[in-house]
């Protein structure tokens, strides 16, 4: 599977020129006033300004989205550097940097093979809620009943006590016929990492009752089969399950939906959200852009369940890659769509401490420090987020590469 990565050019870069300039200004300690608030981390502020208080709450958040991140593409990185023998490291770039290359290594020492990761996109969620709070904190004119909350470019997801039109997840359901995100117990229509009990079609991690032509197992399998299987599994599937899931199972739905609804419903959502879209609401500019930020620093992205197979000469090394991306791919992938958000929403979010400069002026001391040093912590975000940036483009590159 080709996998493209998209991150606004120059996004990153230009945060960081912005920020650097306004942080500087005022110098390092030459204000009276402290800032009572620590930026890098979550925050509630507290001035009495919508514009200053989302402002700073936003940074707050972006500081701890971009380590969160960061923490979770170093984790990531290790444990495949790890499992493939290669150095770990706390540094993050130098974690993916060597898992980047264990991957080119044991790729190039198995040219002869073809490898194939399999997976179902991540889906990100953001809460229409907490725009509409944050919305109606920060503009007093915010009106959510006159211009409610749209979801751009996605679908409504959430509790529906009516009708659902669309699809329907639920957890641990006894009976799927969809998408599961963890173990599906019946039959898949898709590839599987499974024990099969029936014909196996692919790798077999134990013992083959019989074997094709290109060397893989074409009979029943003992252990685990990465294929296919013609007959029934416990593992996992990445097409449709039919049978029942450990996890989230996602089926279309037309009617009553006792899990989270994705599309209409025909009555209101219950904590609805936006996936795979953005929440935009009427309110003025400076609030709109510091709320959509807040918003994107708190988007939850599922993490896809991945399926490595690969046809031709088996070795160790090979299978040693294929368990570790199945295990810790998805995560990455994960990381890579929360990314695409949480960078677009750096550069309004930078573009917007001009303003709430001017306003803390008029308010204080602490106010006008609390912004030079919401600059500052902006720019160690950006910095982070920029190492996840480059982290995850050099190991996805490494496993697209094949």
């Amino acid at each position: 599977m080709k996998l493209e990565l998209r991150f606004p050019k120059f996004a990153l870069a230009g945060s960081l020129l912005l920020l650097t300039a306004l942080s500087s200004c005022g110098g390092d300690s030459g204000i009276p006033g402290q800032c009572p608030h620590d930026l890098t981390g979550e925050i509630q502020s507290s001035f009495g300004n919508g514009q200053i208080d989302a402002l700073l709450e936003a940074t707050g958040k972006f500081s701890a989205t971009s380590a969160a991140i960061e923490a979770k593409m170093n984790s990531a990185c290790n444990a495949i550097a790890s499992d493939l023998g290669a150095e770990t490291s706390d540094d993050t770039a130098v974690a993916c940097a060597n898992a980047s290359t264990a991957i080119d290594g044991v790729l190039a020492a198995n040219a002869s093979a073809t490898l194939v990761v399999e997976f179902v996109p991540a889906v990100c969620s953001a809460s229409l809620d907490a725009m509409v709070e944050c919305a109606g904190e920060c503009d007093a004119s915010f009106d959510a009943t006159a211009t409610p909350p749209t979801c751009t470019g996605g679908e409504l997801s959430g509790t529906c006590s009516g009708s659902c039109s669309g699809s329907c997840t639920v957890e641990a359901s006894a009976e799927c016929t969809g998408s599961c995100s963890a173990s599906c117990s019946g039959s898949c229509e898709g590839t599987i990492s499974a024990t099969c009990t029936g014909t196996c079609t692919g790798q077999c991690d134990g013992t083959c009752s019989a074997m094709g032509a290109d060397g893989n197992c074409a009979g029943e399998c003992s252990g685990t089969c990465t294929g296919q299987c013609a007959g029934t599994i416990e593992g996992s599937c990445s097409g449709s399950c039919s049978g029942s899931c450990s996890g989230s199972c996602r089926l279309a739905a037309s009617g009553s939906c006792e899990g989270s609804c994705s599309g209409s419903c025909d009555v209101d959502f219950v904590e609805p959200s936006c996936e795979g879209g953005q929440v935009d609401v009427q309110a003025s500019a400076d609030c709109q852009a510091a709320c959509e930020s807040e918003v994107a620093f708190d988007i939850v992205c599922s993490e896809p369940t991945v399926i490595v197979s690969f046809s031709g000469a088996v070795s160790p090394e090979l299978e040693a890659l294929a368990q570790t991306l199945g295990a810790n791919y998805g995560k990455i992938l994960s990381v890579i769509a929360q990314l695409d958000i949480v960078v677009g929403a750096t550069a309004d979010l930078a573009g917007k401490v001009a303003g709430a400069a001017s306003a803390a002026a008029d308010i204080g001391l602490e106010a006008a420090d609390c912004i030079r040093l919401a600059g500052q912590a902006q720019i160690a975000a950006a910095a982070s987020l920029n190492v996840s940036v480059m982290a995850s483009v050099s190991v996805s590159g490494s496993v697209n590469a094949n």
